[in-house]
């Protein structure tokens, strides 16, 4: 049922005037993850995604032995990375075509999870954690193209629940699959029974056949649907074994419970079995696969795409998910219907919203967290009081991140005057 797909993707460079020489990140670590590892996962349309893990005090660069990155314009000593208490630093180590963060060149720079990383040509997304799991080759369901993590995240688990016969809602900004993956969902219980589709977004209220009796309700937009009928489908589940529900939603389903757009009841019928699609800005790794896609549908070579519109496409923001994606590209297109695609023609499309944490818990892998709290402490001179302020955190909070990431903090206690 997944196609596995070896899709290509190429390496870009984009100029930007500005120099920043530090930006303060300040994302620090609360928990363990399961998988572990940092750094940056390089993307390009000369080869799927591949991760390259880092640590404190690494050099990058073609002929660097703690992380070897090759492309054109990389230099064998390119940049060095650095952790401090309030986040992860890269340092330009003089080179010719220099260090880049989110299209600012800089000579030393916080690095935050989801950031976009340029070292002479080749392009990276700067990741916190589960490192591991962008490793992998590029996957396609139906029209749907994602990476390893994306299959792990959502794809993997959608499927798995109806497979089981169990309901799900799939929740998701406008334009980032959920209907397709819904109804490609649907199609996995073909066999058991009829399917009927209630689209919530339709001009005209949708109806339910007197006296229908469907194995799978596809209830898109779910949380436009009136509540008659979402009280029919809820009643239809009770009354029959067997028959589930594949819902999607524009928002959270708690927040549409709160917001009156879906009845508690109706909501209650998916716990445990929501799975949010995360929007294109989160999963920044994927924009050059969905490129190539686009590029391939609609006839427009590779090598039309220069280096300044693919980082570009990979640092926009998308609110509109891959329709406003693929738009842009077809845009470009138009413009220059035998040349090069440009950046100017599609600049109005281009805008990223301010730098934001990811829609994540908190959390680092731990070699980075234990690298923020032991220079916290050093720089406090062993103070856990002032190392506690330094990160934000209580000193409660200090210890328990101690046991976990295996510190020995002695605990001082304070004579009362």
């Amino acid at each position: 049922m997944n196609e596995q797909t070896a899709l290509r993707v190429d390496v870009v460079e984009t100029a930007a005037p500005a120099i920043q020489t530090e930006y303060r990140s300040g994302v620090h670590a609360k928990r363990q993850d399961d998988d572990g590892g940092w750094g940056l996962v390089l993307i390009g349309f000369d080869g799927p995604p591949r991760t390259v893990s880092l640590m404190d005090g690494a050099v990058i660069g073609s002929a660097a032995r703690d992380a070897r990155i090759e492309g054109h314009g990389v230099a064998p000593e390119h940049a060095r990375i650095s952790v401090r208490s309030d986040g992860c630093y890269i340092e330009d180590m003089d080179t010719h075509d220099g260090t880049w963060v989110n299209g600012v060149r800089a000579r030393r720079i916080g690095v935050m999870h989801g950031d976009v990383v340029r070292l002479g040509n080749q392009l990276a997304v700067f990741v916190e954690r589960h490192l591991a799991l962008y490793d992998g080759a590029p996957s396609r369901l139906g029209p749907l193209v994602y990476g390893a993590k994306q299959r792990k995240d959502w794809i993997d688990p959608v499927m798995k629940l109806v497979q089981s016969g169990s309901s799900v809602c799939i929740e998701g900004a406008p334009g980032v699959g959920k209907r397709t993956l819904a109804r490609l969902a649907a199609a996995v219980r073909e066999g058991l029974g009829e399917t009927l589709v209630l689209d919530g977004s339709a001009d005209s209220k949708p109806a339910i056949p007197p006296g229908a009796r469907p194995m799978t309700w596809l209830a898109i937009d779910a949380d436009r649907l009136p509540r008659p009928q979402q009280l029919e489908i809820a009643h239809s589940v009770g009354r029959s074994s067997g028959v589930s529900i594949i819902a999607t939603t524009g928002q959270p389903l708690d927040r549409a419970a709160g917001d009156g757009r879906v009845a508690p009841w109706f909501a209650s019928l998916f716990s445990g079995k929501r799975i949010t699609i995360p929007t294109l800005e989160m999963r920044r790794e994927d924009v050059p696969l969905i490129a190539r896609d686009i590029a391939e549908r609609h006839g427009i070579t590779l090598d039309r795409f220069t280096p300044q519109l693919l980082e570009a496409l990979v640092r926009a923001g998308w609110p509109g998910g891959v329709p406003q994606l693929e738009a842009a590209i077809v845009a470009a297109a138009e413009a220059a219907p035998d040349g090069p695609l440009s950046v100017a023609p599609i600049a109005g499309s281009l805008a990223r919203g301010p730098r934001i944490k990811p829609n994540l818990p908190p959390a680092t892998d731990p070699s980075l967290a234990r690298a923020r709290l032991e220079d916290a402490l050093a720089r406090a001179n062993g103070s856990v009081a002032s190392a506690a302020r330094a990160l934000g955190m209580s000193r409660q909070a200090i210890y328990r991140e101690a046991d976990r990431l295996g510190l020995d903090i002695a605990r001082r206690r304070v004579p009362r005057g």
